[in-house]
Formats: C-alpha cells, sequence, structure tokens
C-alpha cells in the first residue's frame, strides 16, 4: 500500500450534513467524512476518463483503497479520555494548565495539573496538532435560508431555517492509501490541483473546493513496541490501549452493531486476541449514528449505523498466564472494523497521548 496526501481546501462556506435536521436548525460536521472524499475523486474520474471501466471499479468499488477522513490543518481528534481544569483548560503549548488523560490513571481523584490550582477537571473536546501538542479550532457561522415555494418562486411564508457551515478559507487534510497496482491511476487523477462542490447548497455557491495533492507533517511515534513497554512500565502489568483516530464500526457474531471493538476487531493490527482478557477494563467512549445514500441505480438511502465515535479510547489487561504479549511489529497504526474503504476504523495502539499529553517525558 502507498498513501498519497490530499489537501481540501475550503473556496465557499460547506454544509456537511451527519444527522438528519434538529427542528429548523441543520449541523455540518466539523470534519470531511472519507465516502465524501471517494465521491469527489469518483467525479474527478469521470471527467477525465469519462466512463465507469475497471479501473474505475478498482479503485472506488472494489474496497481496496482507503480513503481517509480530512481533519482541519491535518490534526486529529483529542481523545475521549483528556481532561482539563474546568476554567483555564487547554494545552501548556497555548499557555493553558495543560492536559490530563485518565485512561492510565485509575479510579483515584485527579484535579488541574498546574501547582496551586485546585479547580476540577472537565471535558476536553475538538481537534489537536500532534506535532506541537495544540489545540486546532474549526471555525462555523450560522446562514439563515427561507424555503422556495416552487409554485410562486418565492419565499415561503414561515418557512425559515437555519444552517450552521463551516468558513471559508480553511484547510482539511487527509491520506488515501491504495495498492501499488492502482497507485499510479489513482495519481494521475490529483497529480494537478482542481475544483469541485460537496456537501448541500452546491447551486447556491455552498461547498466549493479546492483539491491538490500537498503533504503535511506527521507524527512520528516510533515502534508499537517500545511505546507498549512504557506503558506496562506506567500500569505495571501488561495493558492493550487502542485508541481510534477515526469514526468506527463494528459488529458482533450477529450482525448488530456495537459500541466497541472486540479483540478479533484487533486481528489486522497483529494483536493476538488469546493473549488478552475478553472484556476491557476501562474506556471513554462515544457514539453517532452515521447516515447516508446508495449510488446507482437505486439512490435509496442506506440503513443507519451506529459508529463508535474517533478519539474513543479502551484499555484491555493481558491474561495472568502470559508472561510475554505478542507484540506487533511497525507503528500499530492500521485499519480495524467495516468500511475501512470510507474511513472508518483507523486506529493507533499505545497512543502516545495517553501517557504525555503535552509532550512532556513519560
Amino acid at each position: 500500500m502507498t498513501s498519497t496526501p490530499l489537501q481540501i481546501t475550503l473556496r465557499s462556506p460547506a454544509l456537511l450534513a451527519g444527522a438528519p435536521p434538529a427542528s429548523n436548525l441543520l449541523e455540518t460536521l466539523h470534519f470531511i467524512p472519507g465516502n465524501t472524499i471517494r465521491g469527489i475523486i469518483a467525479r474527478r474520474y469521470l471527467q477525465v476518463r469519462g466512463k465507469a471501466d475497471e479501473i474505475f471499479r478498482g479503485i472506488f468499488l472494489s474496497g481496496s483503497v482507503k480513503f481517509g477522513f480530512a481533519f482541519p490543518a491535518g490534526s486529529q481528534v483529542i481523545p475521549l479520555s483528556a481532561r482539563s481544569c474546568k476554567y483555564e483548560g487547554g494545552f501548556l503549548a497555548d499557555d493553558y494548565h495543560g492536559m490530563l488523560d485518565l485512561l492510565l490513571s485509575g479510579d483515584e481523584p485527579v484535579s488541574c495539573r498546574r501547582a496551586g490550582c485546585k479547580w476540577p477537571i472537565d471535558y476536553s473536546a475538538g481537534f489537536w496538532d500532534p506535532i506541537h501538542r495544540k489545540q486546532v479550532k474549526v471555525s462555523t457561522r450560522m446562514i439563515t435560508r427561507t424555503a422556495i415555494d416552487p409554485i410562486r418562486a418565492s419565499a415561503s411564508m414561515g418557512k425559515l431555517y437555519l444552517q450552521r457551515v463551516l468558513e471559508e478559507d480553511q484547510a482539511f487534510n487527509c491520506s488515501i492509501d491504495a495498492p501499488e497496482a492502482l497507485d499510479s491511476h489513482f495519481r494521475l487523477l490529483v497529480g494537478n490541483p482542481f475544483t469541485a462542490a460537496l456537501g448541500r447548497g452546491a447551486s447556491r455557491g455552498q461547498g466549493w473546493v479546492e483539491v491538490e495533492k500537498k503533504a503535511i507533517s506527521v507524527p512520528d511515534w516510533g515502534l508499537a513496541k517500545d511505546r507498549f513497554d512504557l506503558f506496562s512500565q506506567k500500569c505495571g502489568r501488561h495493558v492493550l490501549a487502542v485508541t481510534l483516530l477515526t469514526d468506527g464500526l463494528f459488529r458482533d457474531d450477529y450482525l448488530r452493531d456495537v459500541s466497541a471493538p472486540s479483540l478479533s476487531d484487533l486481528v489486522p493490527l497483529q494483536i493476538a486476541p488469546r493473549q488478552w482478557k475478553q472484556h476491557f477494563v476501562r474506556a471513554f467512549m462515544d457514539t453517532r449514528t452515521i447516515y447516508g445514500f446508495d449510488g446507482d441505480p437505486l439512490f435509496l438511502p442506506r440503513v443507519p449505523r451506529l459508529a463508535v465515535a474517533a478519539g474513543s479510547a479502551f484499555l484491555f489487561e493481558a491474561k495472568e498466564d502470559v508472561v510475554q504479549p505478542e507484540i506487533p511489529e511497525g507503528n500499530g497504526v492500521g485499519w480495524i472494523g467495516d468500511l475501512n474503504c470510507e474511513g472508518y476504523g483507523l486506529a493507533v495502539l499505545w497512543h502516545p497521548f495517553h501517557l504525555t499529553p503535552d509532550g512532556e517525558q513519560p
């Protein structure tokens, strides 16, 4: 597999609806999902090649190409186990009181890490820059619109609605993984910058973006084995920490959506399920419902699915009779669960954030 970095820059406000509207308000997602990026590239392919041939099916329909989520400025979702001061919460690099992580902390009470500050801690959410250890913010604004009467071609009385949209001039970055056999064809599509539309309201000027191949700095977290050793020293026992970098989709043996990955879901990351206790000992997680539509020929709504939200973290313990668990080669980052081709299920083992949220020495 080879990776191609893309940057998507908003040239107009964009609305990426993640759910049906609540009352008269339609909220946007704060990231660009992988299936949206796949649609942009697929339309580009049809514009360049003119038809859906075997190469098209190999790139977009075979499931072998992973279209990752695009996050603002190449950031990541802050793990849901993160906490910070209730009144001065944030990273030290942003001149706030610093971050805490509770995945390895046990059940003991914790308060703000700043010396002399006794305020309680609270949730920390959003995006962060894993290289500079700073928070990354997404700019949004509210747009007011009216429904149009199809007969009179004017505003309908009493039909006012609101849209929260992403503001223009923001850049979102992603990486697309493709097999070497398809990589050359894929790179031809994104070799030159091009303009595309995403989300709702393109006919009203919303969602116009510029797509270009552009690499950004990515964190080097070293080998998974080294991080495993640090986690074991911190906990005094062998532990397995799994953190989702994107939303994940998981099923049980009866094909029902579940709210956490099982050990069998971790086999693609070279984890041996028999060496770990079946149930996690601690978890910080959230869920969201995934909606969408199928393409040709039906264009019908997909069955809504329960997704485990990006940033969810799970901690497993090794079985008592396991002296040394099998540790995967490489950096411990990979794909788990369903619909990896749409960017779901990118996970990392032994995420460094859980040891050093502000980048200090463990």
